[in-house]
């Protein structure tokens, strides 16, 4: 139940966001190095303590370390250590394969490339056992080109040169047999964008991702020498501009209401490249120990499915590690994403990886935690399932505000998602008072389709008039078709009153009691009074408490 006026809004963590952007581009230097300290960006409502004192104590052996937390689309939580910020610009190593992967991808969607094109169509070097090579099996490591090639170290080659000496050099397995982690497939496949796109990788890269991103310290212009990136390990970036990429990928490719991918794209991505070949060598072979979810890691395009439904095979956690323990992960499961930065060691660092990622679920799981919802309040605990589930945020000041009334526009969307209905698709007004482009429109107009609630005479919903506490229980009951009945304890809800038999199921079946501090007072329910913010979360918290 987020506040809908305006309907959408900045809550506490976007706020604090941007002015935490502003003063951090104060504390950083020309070269993307922090100022000394904790640096934060912003912390959400989400309780983050044990992450904070575990970095804390982890960080000065690192030198320093990011983090940052994006859930449903906003930062919750960003945050440096020691002597690094979410802003420090850092070597991530391997984890230039996920953005690289992503700009390739571009030309897939303008349709200029394919991902089953042989590499021969583009660069004809490869020849013989070569030629076969797919743009696929570059980016999936199942090329059977070789993990390594002194070439891509050499910066007095072009990228074209380099991949020519690739292309001469030994094929050690074939195609589509084995997946062995490497760079040099990765620099031929960025070679194939040169080629289509006539523009050098880095402006390529520029022109396709980190532009229209918005990620300004991101590139792959090491040390000033561009002629030969080194595609698959020299990028450099921030937590903050790599969690923008996440966030994108998350959105299905959308980024501020513009398509950098298409939601095809980012599918293609995210999907096992390699069925048919074997695991030979993969970034979390020598950390497995400490990352048990990462044995059975397989290769997306550039990424690697890190953890999967073993029912369903559905992509539950996907990353792409780097070797300075530079770490983007996306958890799909919480819609999730994070980015620990760090210029440390990917062995040395797995166990302070595996930590932060069993902090961050616990501390989502736990739920949203408010200023004026303490743990002694009488909502407490129904404020924290709903907000655990994504069904209730707070204000911009960080506070839940219980006590303010829920509107009939906000008590349909409240009701609908809880009980997983989906928005009606409307193209004309359900009221005069609720048009097309009314934000609640698509969940009124799904709320009143099912009979849960009516309109007034004339038309009108009254969308921004409070629900009272009897048509809030009506609501309840009629989604659930109850019909029960029984002797009503409270003295306001006498035989005759209009909704004294939907209130009657409400109590047989636990939604309201006696007593019910919080929801009734001295024998009374007050039903034509507004029902809060708190009252709704008990309400709807009991009502999913009955689900299956």
């Amino acid at each position: 139940m987020t506040h809908q006026t305006p309907p959408y809004h900045l809550n506490s963590s976007a706020l604090r966001l941007v002015a935490g952007i502003l003063i951090l581009a104060l504390l950083t230097s020309a070269t993307g190095c922090a100022a000394p300290g904790r640096q934060v960006i912003a912390i959400g409502s989400y309780d983050m303590t044990e992450v904070d004192h575990f970095l804390s104590s982890a960080a000065p052996a690192a030198r320093g370390m990011a983090l940052v937390v994006v859930k449903d689309g906003k930062v919750i939580e960003g945050a440096g250590y020691d002597k690094f910020g979410p802003g420090t610009v850092v070597d991530i190593g391997s984890a230039s394969r996920w953005l690289a992967a992503a700009a390739m991808m571009t030309l897939v969607d303008q349709g200029t490339l394919a991902l089953g094109d042989p590499v021969s169509k583009y660069l004809p070097e490869f020849t013989g056992e070569k030629a076969g090579i797919t743009i696929r099996q570059l980016w999936s490591y199942d090329s059977g080109l070789p993990a390594t090639d002194a070439s891509i170290d050499d910066r007095t080659l072009t990228l074209e040169e380099c991949v020519r000496r690739i292309a001469a050099g030994p094929l050690p397995s074939l195609p589509g047999t084995a997946v062995s982690d490497g760079s040099v497939s990765i620099q031929v496949g960025a070679r194939v964008c040169e080629v289509i796109s006539g523009m050098t990788w880095q402006e390529f890269f520029r022109v396709r991702i980190t532009e229209p991103l918005g990620m300004d310290s991101t590139s792959f212009n090491l040390m000033g020498f561009n002629r030969n990136p080194d595609v698959a390990g020299g990028a450099r970036s921030t937590a903050e501009d790599y969690a923008r990429f996440l966030t994108m990928l998350m959105q299905g490719g959308v980024w501020s209401g513009k398509h950098v991918l298409s939601a095809e794209a980012v599918a293609q991505i995210e999907q096992d490249q390699a069925p048919a070949s074997t695991i030979a060598v993969t970034p979390y072979t020598a950390v497995a120990s400490l990352l048990p979810s990462t044995s059975r890691a397989r290769p997306g395009l550039g990424m690697w499915r890190e953890e999967t439904d073993p029912g369903t095979g559905t992509l539950l956690i996907a990353s792409c590690p780097g070797t300075y323990g530079f770490t983007p992960w996306i958890d799909h499961k919480l819609n999730l994403a994070g980015v620990l930065s760090m210029k440390y060691d990917l062995a040395k660092a797995a166990y302070d990886i595996m930590r932060v990622r069993q902090l961050v679920p616990q501390a989502i799981a736990a739920g949203l935690r408010f200023k004026d919802v303490p743990a002694t309040s009488w909502a407490f605990a129904a404020v924290t399932d709903l907000s655990a589930r994504g069904l209730v945020t707070g204000y911009e000041d960080g506070k839940f505000h219980p006590d303010n009334a829920v509107t009939r526009a906000e008590y349909a969307k409240l009701v609908c998602s809880a009980l997983g209905v989906e928005p009606d698709t409307v193209t004309s007004d359900p009221f005069k008072d609720v048009t097309v482009t009314h934000w609640a429109a698509g969940y009124v107009a799904a709320a009143v389709g099912k009979g849960w609630l009516t309109g007034y005479p004339g038309g009108l919903f009254k969308p921004e008039e409070p629900v009272s506490m009897a048509q809030a229980l009506v609501v309840v009951t009629r989604s659930q078709r109850w019909n029960d009945r029984a002797t009503l304890p409270y003295a306001d809800v006498q035989p005759g009153y209009w909704a004294h038999a939907f209130i009657e199921a409400c109590f047989t079946r636990g939604i309201i009691k006696k007593p019910d501090p919080g929801i009734e007072s001295g024998g009374k329910l007050s039903p034509e009074g507004h029902c809060t913010r708190a009252q709704a979360c008990v309400l709807l918290s009991r009502l999913l408490a009955l689900k299956p």
